[in-house]
């Protein structure tokens, strides 16, 4: 009952956020400025490749290929589309773009690849981009991560743009035309190789597959699909960024110049100054939270030496801006009889005035910083996922801690 009350307590603002976002999306696609576009991106569950006759072994090690989809709403082009669109009578074009790969590694760095596809695309048809706005589901991996986050403050170097968004759904609520898009591929596929027309063994197969016979739609809604094919995807610069602070509740990064972020809770393209480009002066900074720039760390090594001092600066990283009260945290022991502590904390971090002890009887010296957490210990040790929290005990913990984990 307890738990059904605190999450009809949350749930109003999820709605709001939800509807927020959706709205916004679809204030943008219907009063799209020329020079704009829009790329809506997720990965597609993965394509497993059947036989119409196969032997029984192949049930169990099935091909598998990766579909990523991007629904892209753009001004058409007269040379390109037979249509002109301009400012007073603007014509928005929908197409589908899919890179299909044997990669199977759903990243940041297969993210970047698309974006370059993209960008190709865009360039190759003659239409320019000034102001780019994707829209994406929070998948940490994919698009979320400080690593995500962090590669977009170079997005303006890297792709030429003039500002680059990249706007959050809220959670559960990224569906749409994407999904049925994805969807829609692999269904054809399936279809046509059970009907006998064709064979689909690898990615390959089934990037012929579409581009020979699912290029035009026979739908209305959009203009066309696009395919393109990578065999793999160069990993070897990938970079890697420091934790931003709280990145979960980020659903909208902005960036206009190099190595710097602007980030707010909640996306705005409906207010009179957004609709402008203007997005610092926001009149909506009631709904959408008050911007912040945020200039990403990268984590570099160069040498041997000097890769185990910054591995053991990266261990010992501060994770009070990491943890809040009632988060659940790890943190590794040398304790023979446990791997790790757990415990969740019930204070935030404070600098001691003077030395102190806990209840455990560990003492710690003048101005260090803590949190106050309490300690979970075993119910039973034949059962090693049953736990109660010890509300009696308090314990300090350095929040410059080695080999923390945030669990909740």
């Amino acid at each position: 009952m307890f738990l059904n009350l605190k999450a009809s307590r949350n749930f109003p603002a999820h709605q709001h956020r939800s509807n927020w976002q959706s709205n916004q999306l679809k204030s943008l696609v219907q009063n799209l400025p020329v020079n704009h576009c829009i790329c809506i991106h997720d990965y597609s569950e993965n394509y497993r490749c059947v036989e119409k006759e196969e032997i029984q072994s192949n049930y169990f090690q099935r091909t598998e290929c990766s579909i990523h989809v991007t629904v892209m709403h753009r001004h058409a082009i007269l040379e390109y589309d037979g249509v002109d669109s301009t400012e007073e009578f603007p014509e928005i074009i929908t197409e589908h773009f899919f890179v299909i790969s044997p990669d199977l590694q759903h990243d940041n760095d297969f993210t970047k690849y698309v974006q370059k596809k993209v960008k190709e695309y865009l360039d190759s048809i003659s239409y320019t981009v000034d102001h780019m706005h994707e829209f994406t589901d929070g998948c940490s991996s994919q698009y979320k991560s400080r690593h995500c986050l962090g590669s977009l403050s170079t997005a303006i170097p890297d792709f030429g743009y003039k500002t680059f968004h990249r706007n959050f759904f809220e959670t559960s609520h990224a569906k749409g035309p994407q999904d049925a898009a994805g969807g829609f591929i692999k269904r054809q596929a399936d279809i046509s190789v059970l009907r006998g027309n064709t064979v689909i063994q690898n990615a390959k197969d089934l990037f012929t597959f579409c581009e020979s016979s699912l290029k035009k739609p026979r739908s209305a809604l959009f203009k066309r699909r696009v395919f393109r094919y990578v065999d793999s995807i160069d990993r070897h610069n990938s970079k890697i960024f420091k934790p931003i602070q709280q990145n979960r509740q980020i659903h909208h990064v902005f960036t206009s110049t190099c190595n710097e972020i602007i980030v707010s809770d909640l996306s705005c393209y409906t207010c009179d100054q957004c609709i402008l480009g203007n997005y610092l002066n926001c009149l909506n900074v009631e709904n959408t939270g008050v911007k912040k720039t945020i200039k990403p760390r990268e984590i570099t090594q160069t040498s041997n030496e000097e890769e185990v001092a910054q591995d053991t600066d990266i261990l010992s990283e501060d994770i009070s801006d990491l943890v809040s009260i009632n988060s659940v945290v790890a943190v590794k022991t040398d304790d023979d009889n446990f791997d790790y502590y757990l415990m969740k904390i019930s204070k935030g971090s404070h600098v001691l005035n003077s030395a102190e002890s806990d209840s455990w009887g560990a003492t710690y010296p003048l101005d260090s910083r803590f949190s106050g957490p309490h300690y979970y210990d075993k119910i039973s040790d034949n059962d090693p996922l049953k736990y109660k929290l010890l509300k009696t005990k308090t314990v300090l913990v350095l929040t410059k801690s080695h080999y923390t984990y945030l669990l909740m």
